[in-house]
């Protein structure tokens, strides 16, 4: 299985957006809605395509240390 492969198969988007979805409910614990609701939505494009849940990640955390 090659890098290529990883990225797309379906368990790697599942995995990918399960964590999401837990780094959205410690935001939301922590107060932070906003990058909750960012986790959350990144999470629905991490199930679908797991690359582009990859780089909506790297986005919400440049996103959070820039505040």
């Amino acid at each position: 299985m090659g890098l290529a492969n990883l990225f797309t198969s379906k368990q790697a988007g599942l995995a990918s957006s399960i964590s999401m979805v837990v780094e959205a409910g410690l935001a939301l614990y922590r107060g932070d809605t906003k990058v909750a609701a960012l986790l959350l939505g990144a999470a629905v494009l991490a199930y679908r395509w797991s690359f582009v849940g990859a780089i909506a990640e790297i986005l919400i955390r440049a996103y959070q240390r820039l505040r």
